[in-house]
């Protein structure tokens, strides 16, 4: 083992360690510690790394409020000002549970925080026992410090980059407490609290640096159209923040028309701008002083620019009458506009709206870490190259952010570890204590393409990580504790695990696609040898009617490199005996008992023994033209049923192959018993989790039940224990999917009682026989009956195409 080292992360990128005494004074705080120093430990490369990519962004925090209190908006809105990326913070109303449901879920909260501590607030908030984070303080702020990354970072970065533009823009709008727009001004433009023993004075340490302006609005005052142009507090909070930039659908400008009085719509209007929709509010009541502000932003959107194709949405949370009555006085001329009712809460399903994830960096950043090994673990440390902070502002050094962690899997969908996080929210204990090494720390999330990741609440003082491959199988063990579900490994799952590894893994149980290997293991018990003219024959497959040769639909199959094009029954049979599929032997016979025996070429003596009557002889004069003689080895030599895990060897490799092995982990038999879901004692031959093909028919995370069989049948009891255990899973956590196979074909009671487990608006039954598992292509021997619709690359085209060639 080498001594160990510490990871750079990167190279030519160089931190800039400076103090800065202006925002110390301004901002000032109680000195703290920096994170801990690495031990040193031993370190050595593993045979399939895994590949991490980090990224850096703010805590999302949604803010829960238990009454409609509008002012309490206000304060909200103030909080967010101070908070670096607070603009894209949401509220949470706790009195509308299932409205409050949706969009903890839909804005992928990281942390809930009340606006004003109360009983019901806590109640609320202790109903997401996976979003606990540990909290120096009830509120933000303490002793002048926030505890979560502020705008000082901002002004830093300003300060660094020198961006004139945006420093000379930057502006403070005022109103007196008693304008009956007062809470309206905050929620559209922002204002900082009013600085105390534990709130710094924001604006005037901006003010100090920057010299920005009073824009005092007075009550019979309009809102100045010049402040669209301008920084606002709540603008400022988003100063070098990159996020997806489709603002089309349901994220397109848009308006929110409705009464500054009206909780519910100021609050529809803060979420949709925090999801990221450019967004403003309009009361018509108001008109005198909102129109020309209004009319402004609509300016935008009818000059041709490269945005000009985007519509204006209007949204209301009233019912939209079918005449023009619901028109604001606004100039709507040459505006495309879309009215949106936004009553509904199914806006906020994840689907609909998609909020946009704000972070501090535009691309991902791909590190190298150092690995450790050592009594069954493994373990990644990695410095955190390019961070946004400032690492000489030491009064910052407790703040808070977040480090996402992108982990490819480690060594591939075989391993017993893995460092693949599928995106399951309610998982983020299990991460915490796993992955990393605080139990309350870890926010799985969405990563790359849509995959899995974890973000890490760490301190801006933190400069580098240690993550952990944790097992899969005690990931689907807390997966289906969440189900109510209680699982354990099935013996014959632990023999289909030993037969996959046993040939090499997943992939290299190709030539079990071979209708003829299939065939030679099934004609010859473990106790009968044969010779390996009757192999070959065996695996060419000539059928007696028609002689016609069925190996040559698999002569083209790669199992191992070979400089010839084709591939022969001859290279198969050498395949198998270097997985030690077979073993090679003598057949003799006794000449005492005159019973012939098989042995092993390794204990091929001169002078043998009988196996059954211990009579020892010389076995030299049967060697003139022996023929060697083969017989089953390693786990294909047990005398049971070890070979039904030959369809679920093959059904697992077809898979991994369609999905191009995308986050996928599976086990091999398991056994489930219900701990208060509705299920039966059942088991399944496997289980697959899938996760990153995100759409309107897939969930983050797809869970696959299968049942794999050779020539045996499948009864009503198999479909009625796996149509309860898919349905045991929560759809808000997971897609359930039922997996049939079989390396022969189905009866037509199989096909009706498949069909069952669909309905009219859910296909979640994949059926795949011996035309589906022997092909590379999934359904390659189907391209007639398909189409141009042949290919499947995710399980929902799979259910999909089962239904058109199954069900008609």
């Amino acid at each position: 083992m080498n001594r160990g080292r510490r990871a750079d992360g990167t190279t030519g990128i160089h931190r800039r360690r400076q103090q800065d005494a202006v925002f110390k004074g301004a901002l000032g705080a109680r000195p703290v510690h920096a994170g801990r120093s690495c031990r040193a430990e031993k370190c050595c490369a593993m045979n399939s790394p895994p590949r991490i990519w980090l990224d850096y962004r703010p805590v999302r925090i949604g803010w829960v409020v238990s009454e409609p209190d509008i002012s309490v908006l206000g304060e909200m809105a103030s909080l967010n000002a101070c908070l670096w990326g607070g603009r894209f913070n949401c509220v949470i109303p706790a009195y509308d549970a299932e409205l409050a449901n949706r969009l903890v879920s839909c804005f992928a909260v990281d942390v809930l925080l009340p606006v004003c501590p109360d009983e019901r607030n806590k109640g609320f908030i202790d109903r997401f026992p996976h979003l606990e984070h540990h909290r120096w303080s009830d509120s933000i702020f303490s002793q002048r410090d926030c505890e979560f990354a502020d705008i000082r970072h901002v002004l830093r970065r300003l300060t660094k980059q020198r961006d004139r533009e945006i420093e000379k823009n930057i502006c403070f709008p005022s109103w007196d407490v008693n304008d009956p727009l007062s809470v309206f001004f905050a929620t559209q433009l922002g204002k900082y609290p009013t600085p105390n023993a534990d709130i710094p004075d924001y604006r005037a340490a901006i003010q100090n640096v920057f010299g920005a302006p009073d824009n005092q609005i007075n009550p019979d005052q309009e809102l100045p159209s010049t402040l669209l142009e301008k920084i606002s507090p709540l603008a400022l909070t988003g100063y070098d923040t990159t996020h997806s930039r489709n603002r089309a659908g349901w994220l397109a400008p848009g308006i929110v028309l409705g009464s500054v009085e009206d909780f519910d719509a100021l609050a529809m209007f803060w979420n949709l701008r925090a999801a990221g929709a450019p967004m403003i509010f309009y009361d018509q009541n108001h008109g005198l002083r909102l129109k020309a502000y209004a009319n402004a932003f609509l300016e935008r959107f009818r000059k041709p620019t490269l945005e000009s194709e985007l519509h204006v949405a209007l949204w209301t949370r009233k019912e939209i009458p079918r005449d023009d009555s619901w028109k604001p006085d606004l100039d709507l001329e040459e505006v495309e506009v879309v009215v949106s009712d936004g009553r509904n809460s199914m806006l906020w399903n994840g689907m609909n709206i998609r909020p946009h994830r704000p972070r501090f960096s535009l691309l991902h950043r791909d590190v190298v870490p150092a690995y450790f090994e050592g009594d069954g673990k493994s373990d990644a440390s990695f410095a955190l190259p390019g961070r946004p902070f400032d690492d000489g502002d030491v009064h910052s050094l407790r703040q808070k952010y977040a480090v996402v962690v992108d982990a490819t899997r480690y060594g591939g969908p075989d391993a017993e570890l893995t460092f693949e996080t599928p995106f399951i929210s309610r998982l983020n204990e299990f991460y915490g204590r796993n992955f990393h090494f605080e139990y309350d720390a870890a926010r799985s999330q969405l990563g790359r393409l849509d995959g899995g990741a974890v973000a890490f609440i760490t301190s801006v003082s933190t400069q580098q990580l240690r993550i952990s491959a944790f097992h899969v199988f005690d990931w689907m063990k807390s997966f289906f504790t969440l189900c109510g579900v209680e699982i354990e490994r099935s013996e014959a799952g632990l023999h289909a695990s030993r037969l996959i590894a046993q040939l090499g893994g997943v992939q290299d149980c190709r030539v079990l696609k071979i209708r003829g290997v299939r065939n030679l293991l099934r004609k010859f018990g473990v106790d009968q040898s044969f010779t390996r003219s009757g192999a070959i024959e065996s695996i060419r497959d000539v059928d007696p009617g028609t002689g016609a040769v069925g190996f040559d639909a698999f002569n083209r199959l790669h199992i191992a490199y070979r400089e010839k094009a084709d591939m022969s029954p001859d290279d198969v049979l050498r395949y198998l005996l270097m997985r030690r599929v077979f073993r090679a032997g003598l057949e003799f016979v006794c000449p005492n008992c005159r019973l012939s025996h098989w042995t092993h070429l390794d204990e091929v003596k001169t002078i043998s023994l009988c196996p059954y009557c211990d009579h020892g002889y010389d076995v030299t004069p049967q060697l003139r033209d022996r023929d060697w003689r083969y017989r089953r080895s390693g786990i294909f030599g047990r005398n049971d049923d070890q070979l039904g895990g030959v369809p679920v060897a093959v059904t697992l490799q077809q898979l991994a192959t369609a999905l191009h092995e995308g986050a996928l982990m599976y086990s091999t038999g398991i056994n489930f018993r219900p701990k208060g879901a509705e299920i039966e004692v059942c088991e399944a031959d496997f289980v697959v989790v899938v996760a990153g093909n995100l759409g309107i028919e897939e969930a983050p995370v797809q869970v696959v039940f299968g049942e794999a069989k050779t020539e045996g049948a499948i009864d009503q009891q198999d479909i009625r224990k796996l149509c309860k255990l898919a349905d045991a899973v929560p759809r808000e956590i997971a897609s359930a999917y039922i997996l049939l196979s079989k390396t022969g074909t189905f009866s037509p009671d199989e096909i009706a009682l498949a069909k069952t487990l669909n309905t009219d608006y859910r296909r979640r039954v994949i059926l795949w026989s011996r035309d589906e598992l022997e092909p590379y292509h999934v359904y390659e021997r189907s391209k007639e009956k398909l189409g141009d619709n042949w290919h499947a690359v995710s399980l929902s085209d799979m259910a999909r195409i089962t239904r058109h060639l199954y069900f008609g």
